[in-house]
């Protein structure tokens, strides 16, 4: 296995331990990058177009659990002052 293609099934996972919320999962996952890291291994320019799409779906996927999470802060603080007032 390329690292293009370890990099692309790291991707992949990642996107599906956010979906499930696997934390444990998200922390193999980290380990296993810091690995490829280490490794030093250049990644075949070629196969860049394998990873791009799959790092812009986790980027979006990202990007829609912070909305997500700062609507829910808000609102959690907005149920708080209310318990307060009351």
């Amino acid at each position: 296995m390329t690292i293009d293609q370890a990099l692309a099934e790291v991707l992949d996972e990642t996107v599906k331990a956010v979906s499930d919320l696997d934390s444990a999962k998200l922390l193999a996952l980290e380990l296993r990058i810091v690995a490829l890291a280490k490794s030093n291994v250049k990644y075949d320019r070629d196969g860049i177009g394998l990873v791009l799409p799959k790092k812009r779906q986790l980027e979006i996927i990202l990007q829609n659990f912070q909305v997500n999470l700062d609507a829910l802060t808000r609102l959690h603080a907005r149920n708080v002052r209310n318990q307060w007032a009351q």
